[in-house]
Protein backbone atom coordinates (compact mmCIF):
# COMPACT_ATOMS: atom_id res chain seq x y z
CA UNK A 1 0.00 0.00 0.00
CA UNK A 2 2.95 2.67 1.18
CA UNK A 3 4.90 1.58 -2.57
CA UNK A 4 1.67 2.19 -4.30
CA UNK A 5 1.34 5.68 -2.91
CA UNK A 6 4.78 6.46 -3.81
CA UNK A 7 4.56 5.56 -6.70
CA UNK A 8 1.17 7.66 -7.21
CA UNK A 9 3.07 10.28 -5.99
CA UNK A 10 6.00 9.78 -8.18
CA UNK A 11 3.68 9.79 -10.98
CA UNK A 12 2.17 13.26 -10.66
CA UNK A 13 5.03 14.60 -10.02
CA UNK A 14 6.97 13.82 -12.96
CA UNK A 15 2.61 14.83 -14.83
CA UNK A 16 3.49 18.28 -12.89
CA UNK A 17 6.99 18.21 -14.07
CA UNK A 18 6.23 17.88 -17.58
CA UNK A 19 2.92 19.70 -17.52
CA UNK A 20 1.21 22.26 -15.43
CA UNK A 21 -1.87 21.61 -13.68
CA UNK A 22 -4.06 24.17 -15.70
CA UNK A 23 -3.61 22.82 -18.84
CA UNK A 24 -6.84 21.07 -18.93
CA UNK A 25 -7.86 24.76 -19.11
CA UNK A 26 -6.04 25.41 -22.80
CA UNK A 27 -8.81 24.78 -24.74
CA UNK A 28 -11.23 27.22 -23.28
CA UNK A 29 -8.46 29.89 -23.48
CA UNK A 30 -8.59 28.75 -27.04
CA UNK A 31 -11.68 29.46 -27.52
CA UNK A 32 -12.06 32.45 -25.73
CA UNK A 33 -9.58 34.23 -27.69
CA UNK A 34 -11.44 33.27 -30.97
CA UNK A 35 -14.65 34.36 -29.55
CA UNK A 36 -13.08 37.31 -27.96
CA UNK A 37 -13.43 40.37 -30.87
CA UNK A 38 -17.46 39.48 -30.39
CA UNK A 39 -17.02 39.85 -26.40
CA UNK A 40 -15.68 43.01 -26.46
CA UNK A 41 -17.99 44.63 -29.18
CA UNK A 42 -21.12 43.02 -27.04
CA UNK A 43 -19.71 44.22 -23.82
CA UNK A 44 -19.38 48.25 -25.57
CA UNK A 45 -22.55 47.97 -26.86
CA UNK A 46 -24.63 46.92 -23.31
CA UNK A 47 -22.12 49.36 -21.32
CA UNK A 48 -23.05 52.35 -23.64
CA UNK A 49 -26.76 51.04 -23.00
CA UNK A 50 -26.64 51.10 -19.32
CA UNK A 51 -24.99 54.21 -19.67
CA UNK A 52 -27.48 56.03 -21.49
CA UNK A 53 -30.08 54.63 -19.56
CA UNK A 54 -28.45 55.53 -16.30
CA UNK A 55 -28.32 59.23 -17.48
CA UNK A 56 -31.92 59.09 -18.33
CA UNK A 57 -32.49 57.82 -15.00
CA UNK A 58 -30.48 60.81 -13.80
CA UNK A 59 -32.17 63.21 -15.57
CA UNK A 60 -35.62 62.30 -14.41
CA UNK A 61 -34.54 61.62 -10.51
CA UNK A 62 -31.38 63.51 -9.21
CA UNK A 63 -29.55 61.25 -6.52
CA UNK A 64 -26.06 61.55 -5.28
CA UNK A 65 -26.62 57.34 -5.14
CA UNK A 66 -27.61 57.43 -8.62
CA UNK A 67 -25.14 59.92 -10.02
CA UNK A 68 -22.23 57.77 -8.22
CA UNK A 69 -23.76 54.67 -10.18
CA UNK A 70 -23.90 56.59 -13.46
CA UNK A 71 -20.07 57.27 -12.93
CA UNK A 72 -19.75 53.69 -12.61
CA UNK A 73 -21.40 52.60 -15.86
CA UNK A 74 -19.44 55.39 -17.88
CA UNK A 75 -16.19 54.10 -16.41
CA UNK A 76 -17.53 50.88 -17.63
CA UNK A 77 -18.32 52.23 -20.71
CA UNK A 78 -15.00 54.34 -21.36
CA UNK A 79 -13.49 50.85 -20.40
CA UNK A 80 -15.13 48.89 -23.02
CA UNK A 81 -15.01 51.00 -25.59
CA UNK A 82 -10.76 51.57 -24.68
CA UNK A 83 -10.77 47.90 -25.08
CA UNK A 84 -12.22 47.94 -28.46
CA UNK A 85 -9.47 50.74 -29.35
CA UNK A 86 -7.33 48.26 -28.06
CA UNK A 87 -8.43 45.41 -29.92
CA UNK A 88 -7.87 46.82 -33.58
CA UNK A 89 -5.07 49.40 -32.83
CA UNK A 90 -2.64 47.55 -30.37
CA UNK A 91 -4.02 44.13 -29.61
CA UNK A 92 -3.76 43.93 -25.52
CA UNK A 93 -0.64 46.14 -25.73
CA UNK A 94 -2.30 49.26 -24.16
CA UNK A 95 -5.42 48.11 -22.23
CA UNK A 96 -3.44 45.02 -19.96
CA UNK A 97 -4.69 43.79 -16.76
CA UNK A 98 -3.19 46.35 -14.56
CA UNK A 99 -5.07 49.36 -16.72
CA UNK A 100 -8.34 47.14 -16.82
CA UNK A 101 -7.89 46.54 -12.93
CA UNK A 102 -7.79 50.32 -12.22
CA UNK A 103 -11.26 50.72 -13.87
CA UNK A 104 -12.55 47.48 -11.67
CA UNK A 105 -11.04 49.02 -9.00
CA UNK A 106 -12.97 52.19 -9.26
CA UNK A 107 -15.94 51.00 -10.52
CA UNK A 108 -16.41 48.69 -7.51
CA UNK A 109 -15.87 51.47 -5.06
CA UNK A 110 -17.65 53.85 -7.20
CA UNK A 111 -21.03 51.26 -6.98
CA UNK A 112 -20.34 50.10 -3.00
CA UNK A 113 -20.02 53.80 -1.88
CA UNK A 114 -23.46 53.88 -3.91
CA UNK A 115 -24.51 50.94 -2.02
CA UNK A 116 -24.13 52.72 1.63
CA UNK A 117 -24.73 55.43 1.04
CA UNK A 118 -27.12 57.49 3.04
Amino acid sequence: MRYGLVGLFLLIQTIFVFAAPWDFLRPATEVANIINPIIVWGLGVISIVLLLISIKALRKKSSKRLMLVTFAFGLFALKSVLNLIDLYLSPGVFMNFSIQGFFDFFILVSLFVALFKE
